[in-house]
C-alpha cells in the first residue's frame, strides 16, 4: 500500500515526533564536516588507528545511542551494551560494507538487527520487556536544549514522556520505522534499506504506527 507522508491521518503528529530542538548534535556535526569522512575513519580504525575509532564512535554516539534507548523502551543499560556491540560487530563485519554506500545507514542496520536478535532471545527466555523508565526521561532531558522557563521545561518533558510511553506500546516493527524516519531523519527509501524491506512495506508500517500513535496521544475527552 503506497502511503505518502502528507496523506497520513495525523499531520500534526509529525512535528511532535521530531526530536527536541537541540537533541541532535548539529554543532558537533558541523565541526566534524571538514574532517575525515566516516569511511576514511572506518578504514583507519580497521588498520588499528584507535584515534580514528574514537572519532568515529564519538561522531555517531549521540544519535545511535538515542535510537537504541528508544528501541529498548528506555533501558539505558541494554542500549549501552547494544551500542558497544554495534561497533564491535561493524569491525568484524567490515568485509560486508559496500564503500559505494553511506556508512551511517549500514551502521544503523547493524544496530537494528542486534536489537531484533536480542528481543527474540529475551522472548525465548520469557523475559518481560520493560516499559520506558526514569533513565529514559533523564536521557531525554539531557538531550534537550536548556530552557530558563521552568514551566516550558515541565510541559516539554510531560509531552516527551507521553510520546515515549506511546512509542513503547507500538510493536517493534512499527517503532523502528517511526524512529528511523523521524528521530534519525532518514528518508523512507533509506529506512527501507536499513530494515531490508520493500518501500511499500515501510509506508504501510509507518501509516499503521502513526494511526495508532495519533489515537494514543489524543487529549482525553476527544
Amino acid at each position: 500500500m503506497a502511503v505518502a507522508t502528507a496523506s497520513l491521518p495525523a499531520p500534526a503528529l509529525v512535528s511532535r515526533l521530531a526530536p527536541a530542538k537541540g537533541a541532535q548534535n548539529v554543532r558537533h556535526a558541523a565541526a566534524e564536516g571538514a574532517e575525515s569522512s566516516d569511511k576514511q575513519l572506518f578504514g583507519a580504525a580497521l588498520a588499528g588507528d584507535r584515534d580514528a575509532l574514537g572519532k568515529l564512535v564519538g561522531r555517531h554516539e549521540r544519535a545511535l545511542f538515542g535510537l537504541l534507548v528508544r528501541l529498548t523502551n528506555g533501558d539505558r543499560h541494554r542500549a549501552d551494551d547494544l551500542f558497544q556491540e554495534t561497533f564491535l560487530h561493524a569491525m568484524r563485519a567490515a568485509g560486508t560494507f559496500d564503500r559505494k554506500l553511506e556508512f551511517k545507514p549500514w551502521l544503523t542496520a547493524i544496530a537494528v538487527n542486534l536489537v531484533r536478535d536480542e528481543a527474540r532471545k529475551r522472548k525465548v527466555r520469557g523475559e518481560v520487556p520493560l516499559e520506558g523508565g526514569v533513565d529514559d526521561q533523564e536521557y531525554e532531558r539531557a538531550c534537550a536544549v536548556a530552557d530558563d522557563n521552568p514551566g516550558v521545561n515541565a510541559e516539554r518533558h510531560d509531552e516527551e514522556d507521553r510520546i515515549r510511553r506511546a512509542l513503547a506500546r507500538l510493536t517493534l516493527l512499527e517503532r523502528e520505522v517511526v524512529l528511523l524516519h523521524f528521530y534519525q531523519s532518514m528518508t523512507l527509501v533509506e529506512t527501507a534499506a536499513v530494515l531490508g524491506v520493500a518501500l511499500g512495506t515501510v509506508k504501510s508500517r509507518l501509516h499503521a504506527a502513526l494511526t495508532r500513535l495519533s489515537r494514543m496521544l489524543e487529549p482525553p475527552g476527544e
